[in-house]
């Protein structure tokens, strides 16, 4: 009974008693009802255990004698499947015939307390223009999809070995506690003396700050210097995750033309409050801004008194002679 309530504990049964039951039906009718409806809806998969008649009658605060009829009568209807010494468990071909539960109308009109969501969304997500991969990308002869690792030259025995050392007790004494005045200190000093020193980068630990990814860093600085009147540069082509983030918070997106150079550079950019780059290579062209150009960036970025937000991914992967140092290695200005 303790496994099986385990199990089953995420579905919340009084509260989907509470939805999914008529008021006007008599108390086992409501008990069929609700169970009927987790089937049907995949709350309660075919060959899932359902709670023993005790555990539930505790939940719902009624008779234990109330469930078992209820067992008793969807067993006879062909829900449920009684195993001997096991309990109760959904009939394996529950669904098999059956005709998928109506769509509700989308015209339907909702009622007046009904949320509307269409008035308090900001914008729609789901109209942003985004790459899309097919399910069977992996198989594709050349898999075209960035943000991806290839599993055979991923380094399977260090991570495993990382992991354990980073799960031993002295270890998880050092980041279990709540870090929310201040990030994981031996990280941040990894950072700044192991990684950034390889890109130009010299920095103290209070200018950096760990984020769960890009995406997660863009949000932050989207929210902390993006209002709706900002504009920003992208790259044109560019990064769509990056693009939709700015568009999410101001109306002003300035396509800027990437050539074999990389971002091209000129007075257009001048009328940029913040410019986002990928110097080192460029999403998706893969080409490397010259250095002459990097010079003209800044330039341009001192002039008008704007940002640059650089995204320095891939900058330990190599192509060619050498990788060139981040642009941030070159800003005296404090504006990358």
């Amino acid at each position: 009974m303790s496994s099986q309530a385990s199990m089953l504990k995420p579905v919340l049964w009084e509260r989907l008693f509470e939805r999914e039951s008529a008021p006007n039906l008599s108390l086992q009718g409501r008990v069929r009802q609700m169970l009927v409806s987790a089937i049907l809806s995949g709350h309660l998969p075919p060959g899932a255990p359902v709670p023993s008649s005790r555990y539930l009658a505790d939940q719902l605060r009624i008779a234990r004698n109330t469930v078992v009829f209820a067992y008793q009568q969807l067993v006879s209807e062909g829900y449920l499947e009684s195993r001997e010494r096991s309990g109760h468990f959904v009939h394996d071909g529950v669904l098999e015939g059956r005709a998928a539960p109506p769509a509700a109308q989308a015209d339907a009109a909702p009622s007046a307390d009904h949320v509307r969501w269409d008035e308090r969304l900001r914008f729609r997500p789901s109209r942003q223009r985004n790459i899309v991969k097919p399910r069977d990308w992996q198989k594709q002869p050349y898999p075209f999809v960035y943000g991806q690792f290839d599993q055979d030259l991923f380094p399977t025995a260090e991570w495993r070995e990382c992991c354990i050392k980073a799960l031993s007790v002295l270890d998880i004494r050092s980041w279990a506690p709540d870090l929310i005045t201040h990030d994981d200190s031996a990280l941040i000093e990894q950072i700044r003396t192991q990684v950034l020193p390889r890109r130009g980068v010299w920095a103290d630990a209070e200018e950096i700050v760990i984020t769960v990814g890009a995406q997660h860093a863009l949000y932050l600085l989207a929210d902390l210097l993006v209002n709706e009147d900002t504009v920003v540069g992208m790259e044109d082509p560019g990064y769509p995750d990056a693009r939709n983030i700015f568009a999410s918070h101001t109306r002003h997106l300035l396509p800027l033309p990437v050539d074999d150079q990389g971002l091209r550079t000129g007075t257009h950019l001048l009328g940029c409050d913040y410019v986002f780059v990928t110097p080192g290579h460029q999403c998706p062209t893969t080409v490397t801004l010259s250095p002459a150009r990097r010079e003209e960036l800044l330039t341009l970025a001192r002039q008008a008194d704007s940002l640059i937000i650089e995204d320095d991914f891939e900058s330990e992967s190599r192509w060619g002679d050498g990788a060139i140092p981040a642009l941030k290695s070159l800003d005296r200005d404090g504006r990358v």
